[in-house]
């Protein structure tokens, strides 16, 4: 009975409580948070800000006034809480602060209210192991853990993709892949080639995406050698210690012997105390052969003299440990790898054709021009192909599976019969030249033609397309016979930028020919000028359609070329890619081109479905830049559209991008923009041209349009006119456009399209 009546009393306690709150007015109050786990809990699972009454953790990065802080569980991004990089490793606590989301990463805006106070006693953050598939896992409770968690992983950097691969499950050994930045001036990404790494740094979930923010990294193994004092250096790749030679393995120093003399000395010399290390891998002919390392054992010098072109790789050879050769030869490879299909002595080289091979000065680098008879392999797996009877060029078998990932039958097929030019330097023997291949040599070649209007080289393949880098300068003439498509090929931009444009950007004739360029992809936030070609200049490219392609670079980038200049560029599409820039100013990204400059005219172009985005300002649907300089031929862009997709800054700014054209810069009369429209959707920016710099004339516009409902909200400019969806498909809206033979429209249903891409 006791019981009961305890019972009873409880309960009707409990009914009052009720009661009375009940009839209390109810006010918003501070979330009480024990954690930042439970803050970032909170925040991912509200609909908007949050009240948070405290914070505690440790400061760890500080960029400008912002900087994380972590409790030694999780860690949380602060907004302008006037941070100082001398507070790093302070504990610190929040107070009354506000939570929320910047886009789709969580954090704590301080410009919004609240206080700071630091503690007297230090916490030390230790980095948390990776062991999920971070990229494959986006859950609240999994967010609100990891994003902008300090982690220390181990894994492989994938040289030229700023990306990294670690294995989060080593029992079952399964891998993921993230991509990297560096927030370290000292530390730079990406390396050329894949290399192991510890990196350490925080993870941040950011446009859909997780990425690792590398603060510190261990870059590559330490290899045990034995540390000698060299007593002389012999040539490129052989040196003398205590009376012993040692021949370095797997290069070549004949391509510029001099030189790469000069630089095995100087990569000793610059050794602490003198002292490099030689790792010794095998001994013939009274000479041992070795690797070479610095002190610390982290620099091959062999990578870093094939990366700066003074030896080339020379992998004929196998040595004992197939291991670390495997490792090395991979590295050698993809060090020389910028080199493939252009090498910068082709310009000044004489072309030897049967005709003029009997005047060939043995010994000499030259262009070997002709049509290959026959390709035989032989018993131990080498490679000859015969040209013309005049010519016997080698491949080792070991050479041929460096150079080429074809099989011998794919391989003999492409060349028998065809009109082949090779670069290298032959030998006489019995009257026949002679010429083994190592990887000096560069072979490219075309379906057909000799680079004339009325014959222009014929490109059917990627092998085709890539070779068109080693006439870049040349003012030939190239036309697509064929659909190319470049999944799985690691792109090179045609041409590129220099103080001498002739002789390092694309100069000729690119005709398209109705057909399509598919999957371009390029990443490389070190690089600028970046897209199919990276720089034109006197150049003219037309009938093309460039489909799904993917540039990243840091600046200068557009899905065409990342630059143009005194150049025509004349029904050109590009469909359904993406372009973005990562440099943290004008970074000059466009979906068609960066950055358009004196004489460049642009007619009939197109960007359709496709994502162009940068990091803060001139981001451009067609162009990330129109510049005219004094004196300089005008930049015409005539009969133009940027339909579907989107066009975005990172930087909260009305001047970052535009639909069209972002920055604008000419004088008066020296830019033409007319009959254009833009109907894509725009972030941080401005409709049709954002930015007029500094000295420019007002841009004049005629006869252009965007739509104001597909555009958004707040982003509409004075220079082109806004009209609704409905008044953009119909003709009577575009005044003076020739809808005869310039433009079609399906009245009613559909945008102004171009007749062309019918």
């Amino acid at each position: 009975m006791k019981r009961v009546y305890i019972a009873f009393i409880v309960i009707l306690t409990l009914v009052l409580i009720f009661v009375v709150t009940s009839c209390v007015p109810q006010h918003p109050s501070l979330v009480s948070v024990r954690s930042i786990y439970d803050a970032k809990l909170k925040i991912l699972n509200s609909a908007g800000p949050v009240s948070l009454d405290k914070v505690e953790g440790t400061i760890i990065y500080v960029s400008g006034s912002d900087a994380i802080i972590h409790d030694g569980q999780t860690g949380i991004y602060v907004y302008k809480a006037g941070f100082y990089s001398s507070d790093v490793g302070k504990k610190i606590t929040l107070n009354n602060v506000i939570g929320t989301t910047y886009r789709d990463s969580v954090q704590i805006d301080f410009s919004k209210g609240g206080s700071k106070s630091f503690a007297t006693e230090t916490f030390t953050v230790e980095p948390t192991d990776l062991t999920i598939d971070i990229a494959n896992n986006v859950s609240v409770p999994t967010r609100a853990l990891w994003d902008f968690q300090y982690v220390k992983v181990y894994g492989i950097l994938n040289g030229g993709k700023m990306t990294f691969t670690y294995e989060y499950d080593k029992t079952n050994k399964r891998k993921a892949t993230i991509n990297v930045v560096s927030l370290s001036s000292s530390f730079s990404l990406p390396y050329t080639y894949d290399t192991e790494a510890t990196l350490t740094g925080y993870l941040q979930f950011s446009n859909g995406a997780w990425s690792l923010k590398v603060l510190s990294a261990e870059i590559g193994d330490s290899y045990p050698g034995v540390g000698v004092f060299v007593d002389e250096v012999v040539d490129g790749k052989t040196f003398k210690v205590n009376g012993q030679t040692y021949e370095l393995i797997g290069i070549d120093d004949s391509v510029d012997s001099s030189t790469a003399k000069a630089r095995l000395e100087e990569f000793i010399n610059s050794q602490p105390e003198g002292i490099a290390q030689v790792l010794v891998k095998g001994e013939k002919d009274g000479k041992r052969y070795a690797f070479l390392f610095s002190k610390d054992g982290k620099t091959l010098y062999q990578e870093q003299a094939l990366k700066d072109g003074v030896i080339v790789p020379n992998l004929a050879e196998e040595w004992e440990d197939i291991t670390i050769y495997e490792t090395l030869k991979n590295a050698y490879k993809s060090a020389y790898s910028s080199k493939k299909g252009v090498y910068s002595t082709f310009s000044g080289a004489s072309v030897i054709t049967v005709e003029s091979s009997n005047t060939y000065v043995e010994g000499n680098y030259a262009i070997f021009s002709g049509t290959v008879s026959d390709v035989t392999k032989d018993e131990a797996g080498n490679i000859n192909i015969n040209v013309s009877n005049w010519l016997k060029i080698t491949i080792s078998a070991g050479n041929f599976k460096y150079l080429f990932s074809s099989t011998f039958e794919q391989f003999k097929q492409s060349l028998e019969g065809k009109g082949i030019n090779f670069y290298g330097k032959a030998k006489r023997n019995e009257g026949i030249l002679e010429m083994p291949l190592y990887a000096e040599w560069e072979m490219f070649s075309f379906e057909s033609g000799s680079g004339t209007p009325d014959d222009p080289y014929i490109i059917t393949k990627p092998e085709h397309l890539i070779s068109v880098r080693a006439f870049a300068s040349a003012n030939k003439y190239f036309k697509l016979g064929a659909d190319i498509d470049l999944a799985g090929v690691d792109w090179t931009p045609i041409g590129t930028y220099s103080s001498n444009l002739s002789a390092s950007a694309f100069v000729g004739t690119f005709d398209g020919n109705g057909h399509k360029i598919m999957n371009i992809s390029f990443n490389d936030t070190t690089k600028s000028n970046a897209g199919l070609f990276g720089y034109l200049y006197n150049a003219t490219v037309t009938n093309l359609i460039i489909e799904n392609a993917n540039i990243t670079a840091s600046s200068r980038a557009g899905a065409l070329a990342g630059a143009s200049q005194l150049s025509k560029v004349y029904r050109v599409k590009v469909v359904n890619s993406s372009v973005r820039v990562t440099y943290s100013g004008s970074g000059y990204g466009g979906g068609l081109i960066g950055e358009a400059t004196d004489g460049t005219e642009i007619e009939e172009c197109t960007v359709r479905n496709t994502i162009v985005s940068g990091v803060k300002y001139a981001i451009g649907g067609l162009l990330g830049r129109l510049k005219v300089n004094s004196g300089k031929p005008a930049v015409v862009v005539r009969n133009c559209y940027v339909e579907g997709g989107q066009v975005s800054s990172d930087y909260s700014s009305s001047t970052s991008s535009a639909g069209f054209i972002c920055n604008f810069s000419a004088a008066s009369g020296s830019a033409v923009i007319e009959n254009n429209y833009v109907a894509a959707s725009i972030i941080n920016g401005k409709a049709f041209i954002a930015y007029k710099e500094s000295g420019s004339a007002d841009p004049v516009v005629t006869s252009s349009y965007y739509d104001t409902q597909v555009v958004g909200l707040g982003v509409s400019d004075s220079y082109a006119t806004g009209k609704t969806t409905a008044e953009m498909k119909q003709q009577a809206t575009f005044a003076g456009w020739d809808f005869t033979n310039v433009w079609t429209i399906n009245e009613g249903n559909d945008y102004p399209r171009l007749k062309w891409e019918n």
